[in-house]
């Protein structure tokens, strides 16, 4: 069972990851989280609000994903323990977000507040940093996933799921992986059997 203490201890072995250290400065946001929890299919957050907080989650996964006027789902990405969530555009720019947030399975994380994450990364040096060197890793992901839609095959970008994101590919229903993918749960059966073949 995660308890609070727990969570934290989590939180800061992250964000070590991102060379915080073992500064006094990260102890500053740790009086604004909270630890939620979230039941499978619940939304961590819902499309059109406004994002207040940034999810860390400590258990479960979830993803981001959108919704097209049709119906259509497509997801966006994948978070599961030990990573940082959130509508970023929202938050930036303090405007309704076009997507949602789900647990996929039960969720517990901490809640780091925006309002109070802004005001570290101004006055600790150490919270500029992280802040710098989150979003930087943010951007790659996104530039890398983006180079893959635009010049890499379906197959190749099975292949690179799997050898990026292996423990998902047991976790998450072929569908999901096919909206991330942006291809057909068919054209994803395909490319698994001649992957699978070779």
């Amino acid at each position: 069972m995660i308890t609070f203490d727990s969570a934290v201890l989590q939180l800061k072995r992250t964000l070590n990851e991102f060379g915080a250290g073992n500064h006094s400065d990260i102890d500053l946001i740790i009086g604004h989280c909270q630890l939620v929890e979230f039941p499978a299919k619940n939304y961590l957050h819902d499309v059109n609000a406004i994002a207040t907080h940034i999810f860390y989650i400590c258990e479960g996964l979830a993803r981001i994903y959108y919704i097209t006027k049709d119906g259509k789902e497509y997801n966006k990405t994948f978070g599961e323990e030990g990573m940082l969530l959130g509508a970023i555009q929202s938050a930036v720019g303090a405007e309704p977000s076009r997507y949602y947030i789900q647990a996929l399975e039960p969720v517990v994380a901490l809640t780091l507040p925006i309002d109070q994450l802004n005001r570290l990364y101004q006055e600790s040096i150490v919270w500029a940093n992280l802040g710098r060197k989150t979003m930087e890793s943010l951007a790659v992901r996104k530039e890398k996933r983006e180079a893959q839609f635009l010049l890499d095959s379906a197959e190749s970008r099975y292949r690179q799921f799997l050898e990026d994101s292996p423990q998902l590919a047991s976790r998450l229903p072929l569908y999901h992986i096919a909206s991330y993918l942006g291809i057909t749960d068919v054209a994803l059966s395909r490319v698994r059997r001649k992957v699978i073949s070779q």
